[in-house]
């Protein structure tokens, strides 16, 4: 059978790309191109002339000027997951004995797909698409049969299916985003530090850095810039905008980041999306337990370093209709600070979760879903380090709720409708080990922990979404509508007591005071909507265009964000395909930064080198806001790509990233005013300004099994003209200034694999290496020393490499694990003595050590 590809002339793909490269004349390249096929596969020469035809019913011909017949049969496949729900964007093959492929077709949003056959027969059918096991059904009758029912099952460490295999990578012309997914394999058999939170997996995807605070930041963003959704909910903190929930991460089906180029369904964060996919049962109870052999550590003798249980159970509520899946995790965690004496020298940690959800099919176009996740974390000496002993850190509990439930809707016309509701509240309290006042020198604080608080925020979101039937006009479009609506509510008690700071003599230089606000309270109301086309103007290019418009009650401002993103396949063979975009992006609304002058008034009295004479009026702190004059934060974000197969299977990824952020909130020195009595008054203005250049190159080899090896460097530079952080209880008496953000990382490597070892072996490791990130310095008096952020940590380097064993036993497969973090025992500081006053100055804390870990996996029975 010989295949005939339709395709413009290569003069005009010339123009088309030159035309798509200047992404500011976008609408230009549309309307000049010329009509051409509209299809989501490799079409046949009948195919071509049809979709020729209904493009542009003057040309009935194809371009060679044959007159081809119109396919005899057609072939509709239906692809599902094992729990029934449509797969989209999934490979569609169709071939026959020993001959070449003959037609392929990628599934829509309903999990459909038609292929016209001209010959009938019987057809062996594959189905594939990333994150499953492909499919292969032998003796498809094309020319008979009507419709043919694929199920492709979720990719995962126990499948009790026949004839599935791991789908190859492979580049998807269907996607315009430059993103990175970590599969479900990836998180719980590549090494890193305590597996038990997903956020320190997020690391292994290049553009992605870790704060010592556990925090991630995506190509140089604030954490509160990033939008987090698990199951498609948001789930950031209603008041910061930081990601605070957690799940246990053998419930976690793939993570999604979403750097640059996201279609404008995706709002409030202009630095990212991280999106977090959870399981579900399917048609057999299924049993999985992973308890970590507590891990070791020797300093100060043997002792625990961790324990971190972890179990999973899911199955049929009725088989074929409806499934449960519960996921349970909990963590005992102590660390050890090698600088102080023994018995003070520990913080303990607790933390638990559990996800429990469950799917009902009501028929076959209609899924009902819910889901309900519970948080508990305390820690009784949070904030212990070399520099505050026991007794000056504090009892700290914190506590986050998730209740979802969304329906799925699909009609017979090829409509999708989405609703959903989701419930969150986040709470978290703070409390002080004794009530004498902190006392800070330049060696270190003693006395008691100076804060108080109880904090709750709560959001109430429904999101409505509509996908309407493809519409043919010069290609395919596909139309997506989108509601969102969130309710915020955030209350805090508040109570702060007496600061005294000390020079190196001895002497009082400063002594801070509080009247404080109890009660802070805020609330907000946000609508978004949006509208996106996907227009597959030809099997080898695609074009997003979209609108999203926000609104919130504390900015009261309609904001409208335009996007367009477009992906071109440059090879016949698909396997060089270039991206670009750009698009406008707004944040959330910074509740916390809205709030703070509501916490109260802070008094600050400076004392002559005799630490008793009071050397100037006292100087008064305070916040202030008025929401009037804000503005939305927004960025202008475009990035360009390169995908190319390499020899050997080797995927190739170069990826550019510019990011300009003006009108952001940060609270500005007003200066000192007054005579008996200093004001200084921070302002919040709208006067931020960020940016961020990265080129990241990354290449990528999987193997049979699901073993995979990625290497990836990045250079980047991200920056502010307000680099200084101010807070209320710990100002800065110094102008705002430019400079890199805290964590800027110029120069970043990462590598990591898990390979075969020796039969039934798998040897795993993870590596990497980057620049410190930048600190401040400061005085005594907490004025700013030099620029802000003009250090840096020592270099960071971390190897991490494990070894896992296989087995059986008494029928149940298991797979045992042990190896080192830090395997070469780098000291990777995360906190500094930055005063340069201090006999201490430089002097850098927090380290880490080498550690053994160990665990062992229940997997269920094979």
């Amino acid at each position: 059978m010989t295949i005939k590809l339709y395709i413009k002339p290569l003069g005009a793909l010339r123009n088309t790309l030159r035309q798509a490269l200047a992404v500011a004349a976008l609408p230009a390249m549309f309307a000049a191109l010329e009509p051409s096929v509209s299809a989501s596969r490799l079409l046949t020469p009948a195919e071509c002339s049809k979709a020729e035809a209904r493009s542009n019913p003057s040309s009935q011909t194809p371009a060679s000027g044959v007159q081809e017949p119109k396919p005899l049969y057609t072939l509709v496949v239906n692809v599902a997951d094992e729990n029934r729900v449509p797969v989209a964007s999934a490979r569609v093959t169709l071939s026959q004995g020993a001959k070449q492929i003959a037609y392929r077709c990628e599934t829509d949003h309903f999990g459909r797909c038609e292929i016209g056959v001209n010959e009938p027969g019987l057809y062996q059918l594959g189905a594939e698409k990333e994150g499953f096991y492909s499919a292969v059904l032998d003796g498809v009758r094309a020319g008979e049969a009507q419709s043919v029912d694929v199920t492709l099952y979720h990719q995962q460490e126990y499948a009790e299916v026949v004839n599935v295999y791991d789908s190859p990578q492979a580049i998807d012309p269907q996607r315009t985003e430059a993103s990175q997914t970590l599969s479900n394999r990836e998180i719980i058999n590549l090494p890193y530090p305590s597996t038990r939170d997903v956020r320190n997996a997020l690391p292994l995807i290049p553009g992605v850095v870790q704060d010592p605070t556990g925090q991630v930041h995506i190509n140089g963003s604030v954490s509160s810039q990033i939008f987090s959704q698990l199951d498609g909910f948001n789930i950031t903190h209603p008041t910061t905008g930081l990601l605070e929930m957690r799940v246990s991460t053998d419930a976690v089906r793939s993570i999604d980041v979403k750097s640059s180029r996201y279609s404008a369904e995706f709002g409030k964060g202009s630095g990212g999306v991280l999106s977090l996919t959870t399981g579900m049962g399917d048609d057999h109870y299924r049993f999985s337990a992973t308890d970590f052999i507590p891990s070791l550590q020797t300093r100060k003798g043997i002792g625990i370093d961790g324990w971190t249980p972890r179990a999973t159970f899911s199955g049929p509520l009725r088989k074929k209709k409806a499934w449960f899946y519960d996921a349970i995790d909990g963590e005992y965690e102590l660390r050890i600070i090698d600088e102080l004496p023994v018995g003070a020298d520990r913080s303990p940690t607790w933390r638990g979760s559990n996800l429990a959800k469950a799917q009902i099919n009501l028929n076959q176009r209609n899924i009902l879903t819910g889901s309900f996740l519970a948080n508990y974390f305390q820690s009784g000496n949070a904030g212990l380090s070399r520099f505050n002993p026991p007794e000056t850190t504090y009892n700290y509990k914190q506590t986050a709720y998730l209740l979802t439930v969304k329906d799925q809707s699909y009609f017979a016309s090829g409509l999708l409708l989405e609703a959903g509701f989701a419930a969150s509240q986040f709470g978290a309290r703070e409390q002080p080990h004794g009530s004498l006042p902190l006392l800070i020198r330049p060696a270190g604080t003693s006395g008691n922990f100076f804060r108080m608080t109880d904090t709750r925020a709560r959001r109430l979101q429904g999101i409505v979404n509509l996908t309407l039937p493809a519409a043919r006009w010069h290609g395919q479009h596909e139309f997506r509508l989108g509601l969102d609506t969130e309710r915020i509510t955030y209350t805090q008690l508040s109570e702060r007591r007496p600061l005294l700071i000390f020079r190196e003599n001895g002497a009082l230089a400063r002594r801070v005071e509080f009247i404080n606000n109890p009660r802070a309270r805020r609330n907000n109301l946000a609508v978004s909507v949006f509208a996106q086309d996907r227009w597959l103007i030809s099997e080898r290019l695609l074009v997003e265009m979209g609108l999203r418009l926000d609104w919130d009650q504390i900015i009261r401002r309609a904001l409208v964000s335009p996007r367009s993103a477009f992906s071109y396949l440059l090879t016949h063979d698909g396997e060089t395909k270039i991206s670009a975009g750009i698009g406008l992006y707004y944040d959330a609304t910074n509740i916390d930064l809205i709030t703070r002058p509501l916490v109260g008034q802070r008094f600050d009295y400076f004392y002559a080198p005799d630490g008793r004479t009071l050397a100037a009026p006292p100087v008064e702190t305070s916040f202030l806001v008025n929401e009037r004059e804000l503005r939305a934060p927004r960025f202008l974000n475009w990035s360009a790509g390169l995908e190319r197969k390499l020899p050997a299977s080797i995927y190739l990824a170069v990826e550019f990233v510019q990011k300009r952020g003006r009108d952001g909130f940060v609270f500005v020195n007003q200066g000192l005013a007054g005579a008996g009595r200093l004001n200084l008054r921070y302002a919040l203005r709208s006067e931020r300004r960020n940016s961020y250049d990265g080129v990241g190159i990354t290449v990528r080899r999987s193997f049979a099994g699901g073993y995979a090896v990625l290497a990836s460097y990045t250079r980047s530079a991200a920056r502010s003209n307000t680099a200084v952080s101010v807070s209320f209880d710990n100002p800065i008496f110094s102008p705002q200034g430019s400079g890199p953000l805290p964590w800027d990382t110029p120069n970043r490597f990462i590598t990591w694999g898990w390979l075969p070892l020796i039969k039934k072996f798998d040897f795993s490791y993870s590596l990497e290496w980057r620049d410190g990130y930048p600190f401040s310095l400061v005085n005594q008096e907490q004025r700013l020393v030099g620029a802000p952020n003009a250090r840096r940590f020592p270099a960071y380097f971390s190897l991490n490499t494990h070894v896992e064993r296989r087995f059986r036993l008494l029928g149940l497969q298991l797979a045992l694990r042990a190896g080192f973090n830090n395997v070469t025992g780098r000291r990777n500081p995360t906190e500094v003595n930055n005063n340069v006053d201090s006999p201490q100055f430089l002097t850098f804390g927090g380290t880490q050590h080498r550690v053994f870990t160990g665990r062992i996996r229940f997997l269920g029975r094979k």
